[in-house]
């Protein structure tokens, strides 16, 4: 069994992935929303949570075999500033995420942010794992390779000690193809949730959900998110009649969405995991 931690854990999305795959955790960090918080706590009710990943010290948490977190991601995104991994962004918490590493010394560590990192502070991530004897493989994983109906890129980062008996290969991250090839689906047709349409045509999402589908893609059930965010009442015949009162009630759940990644691509990066150690990895739950 392997124990794992989670720094800037948003709602949890990453570590549900973890936890499909078999990781049991044994701590989170998450500072900004408390209504992650409240989802963390739900799922997870006997986890620690700390809030300020600044003023956490590696001595004090629980020892892990695996710590995982997105930094967050505005300085380094296309969609953001485009400022960089520097101190005082918010991108440059990365170098709190560096320094529990340095002091927990876990046997893994899970690195996920957007796209962006590429081209605007992956090099100095890599050398400053190095700094702390950590090699590193990295790859982009699209939800859309896991079945989602839409690409949202991401760029995991996987290390460990440095060994030296590797001679350089990449050899965890070569099992990821064929965990992908069982959630694959075909180029064109996405089956999201029991629902399938065509990605090519911009009014196949609406014309199978066939009422705002935002809301519906909220947690994988309609039924719930109907129940849970307009009190029982009938959605709306459109998104423009959409009370105030009801807007204000999802929007913490869009944001924590918005933020965080489809859980299939953590489970498919802790299979990589759990194979490389010899384990057993967990079917992802019906």
């Amino acid at each position: 069994m392997l124990k794992a931690g989670s720094l800037f854990s948003g709602a949890g999305l990453c570590d549900l992935g973890l936890s499909w795959g078999g990781l049991h955790h044994q701590f989170f960090c998450e500072i900004d929303d408390p209504y992650c918080r409240s989802i963390l706590r739900r799922h997870w009710p006997d986890v620690s949570i700390f809030e300020d990943v600044a003023h956490i010290q590696g001595a004090e948490l629980p020892q892990v075999d695996v710590l995982c977190g997105g930094f967050p991601c505005q300085d380094v995104s296309a969609a953001g500033n485009r400022a960089g991994i520097k101190a005082g962004t918010r991108s440059g918490l990365w170098y709190e995420f560096r320094r529990i590493i340095a002091e927990s010394r876990p046997r893994y560590v899970i690195i996920e942010n957007v796209r962006g990192l590429l081209s605007l502070g992956i090099e100095g991530v890599l050398q400053d794992l190095a700094e702390v004897g950590y090699d590193a493989e990295w790859e982009v994983l699209p939800a859309a390779a896991c079945g989602a109906p839409h690409h949202r890129e991401r760029v995991f980062i996987v290390a460990y000690p440095y060994s030296g008996d590797n001679g350089g290969e990449c050899r965890l991250l070569s099992a990821l193809p064929g965990i992908l090839g069982n959630m694959h689906q075909p180029h064109g047709l996405s089956d999201w949730l029991g629902i399938r349409f065509d990605r090519k045509d911009r009014a196949s999402p609406c014309a199978a959900f066939g009422k705002p589908f935002l809301l519906r893609m909220a947690d994988g059930s309609a039924g719930r998110v109907d129940k849970s965010f307009w009190a029982g009442r009938p959605l709306p015949p459109s998104v423009k009649a959409v009370s105030r009162e009801g807007a204000q009630a999802v929007l913490p759940a869009l944001k924590a969405l918005a933020n965080g990644i489809v859980p299939h691509q953590a489970y498919a990066i802790a299979a990589c995991i759990l194979i490389a150690e010899g384990l057993p990895v967990q079917q992802i739950p019906a």
